[in-house]
Parts: C-alpha cells; sequence; structure tokens
C-alpha cells in the first residue's frame, strides 16, 4: 500500500465513513474493529491526526485515550503524515545482532534522512521500529506491505531504486 501526496485529511472523509460502517457491520461490537479501522482510516488519510482520532472514538463509541494509546504502540500506525513509501527497518534485538544499525545508516546515506523523517519530495519515510516479528530472517525491512529479509547495506540503494520508480 502507498499513502497519498496530499496533506493528511482532517476529517475521515465520506467515502471513508462508509468503509467503515460497513467493516463496524462485521463485528459484534465496535471496539472490536479498532486495529482494522486504524488501517483503513490511516490508507485513506495519509496518517492518524489528532482530529481524525477524535472522530474515529466518535465512531467507534469508544474513549480517544485508548484509541491513541493503540496507535502509538504499533508500528504500523503513524500520527505523523508520511511518504508514499513507508520503510520500516527492525531494531529488536535479533535484528541488531545481526547487523541493523549499519542497514539503518545505509538507508540514512540513501535517502538523506534520519528515522522519523520523510523526504522533501515526499516519496519515503524511513522508520526504525522495535519489531516486524521476523527474526528468524533478521535484519528485517517492511517496505509498505512487502517484509523482507535478511537485508544487507548493500541491498539497501537498490531497494530505494526500486520504489523511487
Amino acid at each position: 500500500m502507498t499513502y497519498p501526496l496530499a496533506p493528511p485529511a482532517k476529517t475521515i472523509p465520506p467515502a471513508t465513513r462508509a468503509r467503515l460502517a460497513q467493516l463496524l457491520a462485521e463485528y459484534r461490537r465496535k471496539p472490536d474493529a479498532l486495529l482494522t479501522a486504524l488501517y483503513l482510516v490511516q490508507a485513506e488519510c495519509n496518517c492518524l491526526s489528532d482530529e481524525v482520532l477524535t472522530e474515529l472514538a466518535a465512531i467507534l463509541e469508544m474513549p480517544k485515550s485508548v484509541i491513541y494509546e493503540v496507535t502509538t504502540f504499533y508500528a504500523l500506525y503513524s500520527t505523523r503524515p508520511q511518504g508514499t513509501n513507508i520503510i520500516m527497518v527492525c531494531q529488536n534485538l535479533c535484528c541488531f545482532l545481526r547487523g541493523t544499525d549499519e542497514v539503518i545508516m545505509a538507508f540514512v546515506r540513501e535517502l538523506g534522512i534520519q528515522p522519523g523523517e520523510t523526504t522533501p519530495d515526499g516519496k519515503f519515510t524511513l522508520r526504525a521500529v522495535e519489531c516486524l516479528a521476523a527474526c528468524e530472517r533478521g535484519p528485517a525491512v517492511q517496505i509498505n506491505e512487502k517484509l523482507m529479509g535478511p537485508i544487507t547495506p548493500a541491498d539497501v540503494p537498490g531497494l530505494v531504486a526500486e520504489y523511487r520508480r
């Protein structure tokens, strides 16, 4: 999945509200749909801004604080605007022991940004995340929805070039 280059939405668009209504119909309780609802809304709005979280809390009939806690716990979600391609590099122990620091530095050199930043052209956001649940193939990298590994620093220029196209 790629995210739009447009500025993040301040409210949940009507089409997304309609998709949320369909989603909620599949669950017995609205809060049970939280993770999927966050994913859907982020895909449409670019990020989960404070205004969007407030609106989603009303739709799901749950406290905004709980939604915020979930949003900030999982690496999949972001409260800040993101680039078209989201690069997540695992920095947990298994990946760290296999050289994730060098992989992160290779992305920093190739993109000219630090983890947590987005390139000026809006094409890439680099994130160092706690775990991608791919310990057996560390250092693991996920670009958008594609999980890959083991990744070496030498792989990074080719990966960036592939996603620049």
